[in-house]
């Protein structure tokens, strides 16, 4: 049975305080996750844990779990874990996580990133950053200095997704906007004002970068003067505006999609151009379908892999 840590100047505990706010945790690179469901679900997502403080008496859903996965588990009084993390209710379960590193200006961007001007909400942030993740988005840029991706409100809305993004910070949308332009992505902005319906955008295949606004405001009109296309989600009834979160979900699935579909235009064209050699073996159009999946992700080629297949059968039998 390990001894009980009964102090606050534990090293531990010191370091647990030193992450209360959004200066300590960016000084530490690390962040807090709390309770046995989120370290449960960082450690499956395979987020790097630095320890786990256990309450002592706490329930134990995890230690083998830990173990498994090599995490040093200490066990605290009670009452000195509350007073470490500064709460007035019981905290059974803490951990101490390798926080994802600001990524560099030399860094790579993905083929899509998600802009957020000036989104504060943490459940919002985590809605979204559980939502770009879960769809192969990793690029999160920050631009407002009062939007923190590592509060543990936040953490626990994105189910520890924040650890599986790459977080990118500029001091302003506008200067993320011009670098992101500068390399080489189209720029969609979302507006309840706009003409254009997100559905009809006409995407070149380029990367795209998403932005999306303020809770209240929305995206800021010094942004949408640069952004490409400025799009939005048609609405029906008396309802004017989605909640961000909602609203960044949709954007996100149906630009993904159009996007995808935006880089297979060029492959399609030639399938059906192949429609004479489609009953030989070896015909030009899975050539085709060979290179256009080539420059995707896995998880694109499982999604348009079927969709070239079944385009295949199709011509065959009109062949």
């Amino acid at each position: 049975m390990p001894a009980v840590i009964t102090s606050l100047k534990d090293d531990h505990l010191q370091q647990v305080r030193a992450l209360a706010n959004r200066t300590g945790r960016a000084e530490a690179g690390g962040c807090l996750l709390e309770g046995a469901v989120l370290i449960t679900q960082a450690v499956e997502a395979g987020a790097a844990l630095r320890f786990v403080l256990a309450a002592e008496g706490a329930a134990d859903p995890v230690t083998s779990l830990l173990a498994e996965a090599h995490v040093p588990v200490m066990v605290v009084k009670e009452s000195v874990l509350r007073q470490a993390v500064r709460l007035n209710r019981a905290v059974s379960w803490l951990a101490v996580a390798e926080l994802a590193a600001v990524a560099g200006d030399d860094q790579p961007y993905g083929d899509f990133a998600v802009v957020l001007d000036n989104v504060l909400d943490p459940g919002n942030l985590g809605t979204i950053v559980r939502t770009a993740v879960g769809l192969g988005v990793a690029d999160i840029v920050c631009t407002d200095p009062e939007t923190d991706l590592t509060s543990r409100r936040v953490l626990d809305a994105s189910r520890a997704a924040v650890l599986r993004a790459r977080l990118r910070r500029y001091d302003t949308p506008v200067q993320a906007v011009r670098d992101l332009r500068e390399r080489g992505f189209e720029v969609v902005a979302t507006s309840g004002r706009a003409d254009t319906l997100q559905g009809s955008v006409p995407l070149s295949g380029r990367p795209v970068a998403l932005i999306v606004g303020n809770e209240t405001d929305g995206v800021g009109d010094d942004v949408l003067e640069l952004a490409d296309h400025v799009v939005r989600i048609p609405m029906s009834g008396d309802v004017e505006s989605l909640n961000v979160g909602v609203a960044t979900g949709i954007s996100l699935y149906e630009l993904r999609t159009r996007m995808a579909l935006a880089m297979l235009g060029p492959v399609v064209g030639e399938l059906v151009g192949a429609v004479s050699d489609l009953r030989e073996p070896g015909y030009v159009g899975e050539d085709a379908a060979e290179r256009a999946l080539a420059g995707f992700s896995e998880a694109e080629r499982a999604q348009f892999g079927d969709f070239l297949r079944r385009m295949r059968e199709n011509l065959r039998r009109k062949g």
